[in-house]
């Protein structure tokens, strides 16, 4: 009979120790280290025979056609490289009420109505399923055959591989488990892992994980569980806004770089093909303090509007609030006005918000944010036409980002005439409709923005 070792294992790094400790030896996390307990191989001292890989392939051995599974929701469907890749398992994780279940459900919506499709969860029974599935899809379809509501692993394994379905929901994996099984322990998951990654392989069934996360916004399991897919998807967004990105930190089928944009609404989450014209719906044309810039989200650019207000303090330090963006980047943009400006903002209370609770953490809009203060302190507009961004040294210069190329075709495809740019490269082709207006420090910014307005 095997015998069980115990392990510990840290569940930021994933590696293993032969004892607890209170601090992670190798990545210095405190109170990481968790006891994990695995089944050794049997009769681990005899020379197990295998074969010869090589002698087993034959002539007629080619390179089947991959078909991928498309899931008909386009932002999805780039983040997974153009769809999911047969045999894949995917972990999907969020913050709870971030809406992950949601869009798991809106993806079995689609698929089933062109592939075998299943949902087995370990948390709601199957009329709230099915009624939230009412909900958040327009078909009026009462078939509950494909939902299933169930805590046996074993019971998936058996209906997964009579029925050999294309794609596959489990919601939750932490809600799952063999029989006999502590839900929700380390080694349940890791279990539970190894046993659906070869299920997938062995059927060449899509299997997607829904996973909880932890207090650190991490998924919650041991770090090795990440390794064990094929693609890990993460819905993030803020808790005041309706906004939720889609992110892919692996994908062994894709690229990470992709990220799908959704709106928050009570049909489930709605898609956003044009992301910058919904930034940029309510924008006020005439008002001070506002600027726009272009960032950059993976291989998307997004046009967003900032707004700063600077206001006279009432006490002796003045306050400082930011929504959108880094408060050490605000405190660090401020020090740069106040330096290098004839605006002092040391007796000045100033807040930051970014329109549409999006987050940005692109260094290229730290000269759009400069120029918003600089409005807001002198009282002069930005012209609604003109579109800012740049990189913003300590020394008061401006730098050049990457990708200014595609940043410049977002900004005339928006219909917008003007530039306030860092020098564009010598060669770099700028659309036809826009005039750039090139900048190398944030002193000439001040000048610019008080001469014109």
């Amino acid at each position: 009979m095997a015998k069980k070792n115990t392990n510990f294992i840290c569940t930021d790094c994933g590696n293993n120790f032969p004892q607890w400790n209170g601090k992670c030896p190798t990545c210095g996390a405190f109170n990481t280290i968790k006891e994990f307990k695995e089944a050794a191989l049997q009769d681990h001292k005899k020379n197990i025979q295998g074969q010869d890989l090589r002698q087993t392939k034959t002539e007629d051995d080619q390179m089947p056609k991959v078909q991928r599974i498309l899931t008909g929701i386009s932002e999805v469907d780039r983040v997974l490289g153009n769809g999911f890749f047969p045999g894949s398992v995917v972990l999907f994780g969020g913050q709870p009420g971030i809406g992950k279940s949601t869009l798991a459900l809106q993806i079995f919506a689609k698929i089933e109505t062109t592939k075998v499709a299943f949902y087995f969860s370990g948390e709601e029974s199957v009329g709230q399923v099915q009624n939230r599935k009412q909900r958040i899809t327009t078909t009026n379809k009462e078939d509950v055959v494909n939902i299933f509501s169930t805590n046996s692993l074993e019971d998936i394994i058996s209906t997964v591989t009579r029925h050999r379905p294309d794609f596959i929901v489990i919601d939750s994996i932490q809600m799952v488990g063999l029989s006999g099984s502590s839900f929700g322990s380390m080694s349940q998951i890791r279990e539970n892992a190894e046993v659906l990654v070869k299920l997938a392989k062995a059927t060449e069934t899509v299997i997607l994980l829904i996973g909880h996360v932890t207090k650190a916004d991490e998924i919650a399991g041991p770090k090795v569980l990440e390794h064990l897919v094929d693609t890990v998807l993460y819905l993030e967004g803020e808790k005041n806004s309706e906004i939720r990105l889609l992110r892919s930190p692996k994908n062994r089928f894709g690229s990470t770089m992709e990220i799908g944009v959704f709106d928050m609404q009570s049909q489930g989450l709605q898609e956003l093909k044009n992301p910058s014209e919904y930034f940029l719906a309510e924008r006020a044309k005439d008002a001070f303090g506002n600027a726009i810039c272009v960032v950059r989200e993976g291989v998307r650019n997004f046009l967003m509007e900032v707004q700063i207000l600077t206001v006279k303090t009432n006490f002796g330090n003045p306050r400082r609030t930011a929504s959108g963006i880094a408060m050490s980047k605000f405190h660090l943009l401020l020090a740069v006005i106040s330096k290098f400006t004839p605006f002092k903002c040391h007796e000045y209370d100033a807040y930051c918000n970014v329109v549409g609770g999006f987050r940005i953490q692109d260094p290229a809009a730290d000269l759009a944010i400069c120029a918003a203060i600089l409005s807001s302190r002198a009282e002069k507009e930005i012209l609604a036409d003109t579109v800012i961004f740049g990189e913003v040294g300590l020394s008061g210069e401006v730098r050049r980002v990457p990708n200014i190329d595609t940043r410049l075709t977002e900004i005339a495809k928006l219909g917008f005439k003007k530039v306030i740019c860092p020098p564009i490269p010598k060669g770099q082709k700028v659309p036809p409709d826009l005039t750039i207006q090139s900048i190398k420090s944030v002193s000439e910014l001040a000048r610019i923005i008080l001469r014109k307005g």
